[in-house]
């Protein structure tokens, strides 16, 4: 039995199209109600928290997972990286007023000490610091575009799909930093011991998203 971590929220339906579409079992999947273990033929699916599942793959209770490329990032777990789905794309962004903008727009000293709410904090740090700029971090869970409104931070990092609930808050994408999508994941242990039995599953899901238009 394949064990596959995937994340629950709103990426569960674009990791639901990518199994069905390599032919995977995935009916109990559909509709799984309040469970979060779900056994369909061959394999086994484990729906956790997004944050939570490179630790799935890390510590073995998965042998494959389908992730974001920053969650992944944020964990600072090492896991191998077997395919970029394609899928769940949008960017990662330092966002703010237009006042806050302007900083941009000049030497990296001038952004020094800058107060930055996210919920990303390890990639904010490296972000930032891959640019000579050291910054004060306030760690927000949600609704990080408010921050600036109520002075709590200067701008914000965090990612960017349409840029709606931005510019509903009076923000505008300031500075785009990396690409984000849905990525197949295993860890080491798994590759090492398992790839025999992955290797049928991993060719059928590229096959398909090589194949199929993205969503």
């Amino acid at each position: 039995m394949l064990t596959f971590a995937l994340p629950t929220g709103r990426s569960l339906e674009s990791c639901i199209e990518i199994l069905e579409g390599a032919g995977l079992p995935i009916n109990k999947l559909k509709d799984p109600g309040r469970n979060l273990v779900i056994d369909e033929g061959s394999f086994r699916y484990l729906l956790s928290k997004p944050s939570d599942v490179p630790a799935m793959v890390h510590y073995g209770a998965a042998d494959l997972a389908i992730a974001g490329s920053d969650v992944i990032e944020e964990s600072g777990i090492s896991l191998v990286e077997l395919l970029d789905t394609q899928r769940g794309k949008c960017i990662m962004a330092v966002a703010g007023t237009k006042q806050a903008a302007m900083k941009f727009t000049g030497k990296a000293c001038s952004l020094m000490g800058l107060k930055v709410a996210t919920k990303y904090t390890r990639i904010a740090e490296n972000t930032f610091n891959s640019w000579g700029v050291q910054i004060k971090i306030l760690k927000l869970n949600g609704s990080v575009e408010l921050a600036p409104a109520l002075g709590l931070s200067d701008c914000i990092f965090d990612i960017v799909e349409t840029g709606n609930t931005l510019r509903a808050n009076g923000l505008m994408v300031i500075k785009e930093t990396a690409p984000v999508s849905l990525r197949l994941v295993a860890g080491s242990g798994a590759m090492q011991l398992r790839w025999r039995s992955m290797f049928g599953v991993v060719n059928s899901i590229e096959n398909y998203v090589k194949g199929a238009p993205n969503k």
